[in-house]
């Protein structure tokens, strides 16, 4: 039983895994999110940055992976 959804990312002859792109696509949208979260001023509630920076990241990688890549 197959499904339409690709299970690897072919770049020439270098197939990558999806969760690769879930990674990459999540760190960047968090670096936005903690970005605006900075200009905001919001961050200074926050008692430990990196781990909420890490926190944020795995929740857009799940969202990104549930809903839209569907691995």
């Amino acid at each position: 039983m197959s499904n339409g959804f690709p299970h690897e990312l072919a770049i020439g002859d270098v197939y990558f895994s999806p969760m690769l792109a879930v990674l990459g696509l999540s760190l960047l949208v968090t670096w936005i999110t903690v970005t605006v979260l900075n200009k905001l001023r919001w961050s200074r509630f926050l008692s430990y940055p990196s781990a909420t920076f890490l926190a944020i990241m795995v929740f857009y990688a799940l969202a990104i992976d549930h809903w839209f890549i569907k691995i």
